[in-house]
């Protein structure tokens, strides 16, 4: 669980074609990193906003091009930023859309942008809210998805980018959700902290393969003990049957300490189950 208010940054690249992948990603309710959602929800902007975003990003390319001043050709055409809330802590849409405005408002303004470039800004916001699942100390809470264009006609807003706009845009975070949701991020205590820096993903998915086999190993560790406790009390063998009476309540308690899947629990109760009728 995270241990405070949260702002990731990070450019979307490969130009117009890593903009209509983030598009279809923060929409798609069936894929894989969108199992504990609740709701996928469009507070700013649809699918024709990251069309803007893209075109824009792909006329300025052009404009490089047929400029002829060389340089590096722009390969991000926007900056995601993701505003995370611990679980137990969930805004109305209605809020999310209040917050979300206000930290754009402050990202404007370090732009300092002119009255043309503020209405080409206004028009490449698009914003989504995940609502995820609040049981459990894994997982985030719910957050929002918020994608802003950095071409604004022939100037990119290389501001947005920098440290000094991830500042920014968590001040801003903060502020919005005390002034319109009544949360204050210094009230907020601490569940569970999380050790050591962030895992990067094929270090998330080994950890998360590494607890399932354990689980799995667990749950066939009380089924096996139950069938030795059995049959140890089916032939008398007192010493036997004590020994896998100890074993299967200390693998019941180690099993309490993961976040069990649907499917384990469903394994797990049925185990459970059949140590009860055995009378353990």
């Amino acid at each position: 669980m995270l241990t405070n208010w949260s702002v990731i940054t990070k450019p979307v690249k490969n130009s117009s074609l890593g903009v209509s992948h983030r598009e279809r990603y923060l929409m798609d309710k069936r894929h894989t990193n969108h199992r504990n959602s609740e709701r996928l929800i469009s507070i700013f902007g649809n699918e024709a906003t990251t069309r803007k975003i893209a075109l824009a990003g792909e006329a300025f390319r052009l404009m490089q091009v047929t400029s002829g001043k060389g340089g590096r050709p722009l390969t991000s055409y926007a900056m995601e930023y993701c505003l995370t809330l611990p679980k137990g802590y969930r805004p109305s849409t209605h809020q999310w859309r209040l917050i979300v405005k206000d930290c754009c408002i402050a990202l404007a303004k370090l732009c300092d942008l002119n009255a043309e470039e503020l209405k080409a800004f206004q028009k490449q916001i698009r914003a989504v809210l995940h609502q995820q699942k609040q049981d459990g100390n894994r997982g985030s809470g719910d957050h929002v998805h918020l994608i802003i264009g950095k071409v604004v006609g022939s100037r990119v807003l290389k501001e947005l980018q920098k440290k000094k706009a991830t500042k920014v845009i968590k001040q801003a975070f903060s502020l919005a959700t005390l002034k319109h949701a009544n949360m204050d991020h210094r009230q907020y205590k601490v569940v569970e902290k999380q050790r050591g820096r962030r895992l990067s993903t094929w270090q998330y998915q080994h950890q998360n393969s590494l607890e399932t086999l354990e689980i799995e190993k667990l749950i066939k560790q009380i089924q096996t003990q139950s069938d030795k406790w059995t049959k140890a009390k089916l032939e008398g063998d007192f010493k036997q049957e004590q020994r896998q009476f100890n074993r299967i309540k200390r693998n019941l308690v180690r099993i309490e300490k993961y976040d069990l899947s649907s499917q384990h629990r469903r394994k797990l109760a049925v185990v459970r189950s059949t140590v009860k009728k055995r009378g353990l």
